[in-house]
């Protein structure tokens, strides 16, 4: 029995990880970006030690390039899998420190001047769950034939379930 929609869409299944990287990959660039430009890399430094985070100027320094770098090679689909793993720690980092912890489940905001500012109204740790499920997607699955990864040959692309032929799952004859 053939699934529904698998001829028309299974052809276009690399679109999927193209569309999760984009997407993905563009909030970590802004998010870096915010931190390196706007808030300022010594400010956060500021907030992550008002957390306790140990060594927080290194810590600052290191969660902002790897946001706004492994973003871009997200978007790229360069290395995709490999940068997946650091997001993933911001992340949970993120929901433990700040979201669970200081808020409740609510927002932070912090100011020009490192402070937390709790009390904005707005959802919990949704946008950071969903992040995690993303690039736990980009991880298992992988970035996709449209990606730098497969075009260098760094990914091996795997056909869709639907579009597997017998052939393709045959056992090998010696």
């Amino acid at each position: 029995m053939k699934a529904v929609g698998a001829s028309t869409l299974g052809h276009l299944a690399d679109i999927g990880p193209l569309c999760m990287r984009a997407g993905i990959g563009l909030v970590f660039v802004v998010h870096g970006w915010q931190k390196f430009h706007d808030i300022k890399v010594s400010n956060f430094a500021k907030f992550l030690d008002s957390l306790g985070v140990p060594a927080p100027e290194t810590v600052a320094w290191l969660q902002t390039f790897a946001e706004g770098i492994g973003g871009i090679l997200l978007i790229a689909g360069l290395m995709t899998r490999l940068v997946t793993i650091p997001l993933i720690g911001i992340l949970v980092g993120a929901i433990l420190l700040v979201k669970q912890d200081i808020t409740g489940w609510g927002i932070a905001v912090i100011n020009q001047q490192g402070e937390l500012a709790v009390g904005h109204p707005g959802t919990g740790a949704e946008l950071e769950i969903g992040l995690i499920a993303g690039l736990l997607g980009l991880l298992f699955v992988g970035p996709g034939r449209l990606s730098l990864d497969g075009a260098f040959g760094m990914e091996t692309a795997v056909a869709p379930v639907g579009l597997r032929t017998r052939a393709d799952t045959a056992p090998e004859r010696a």
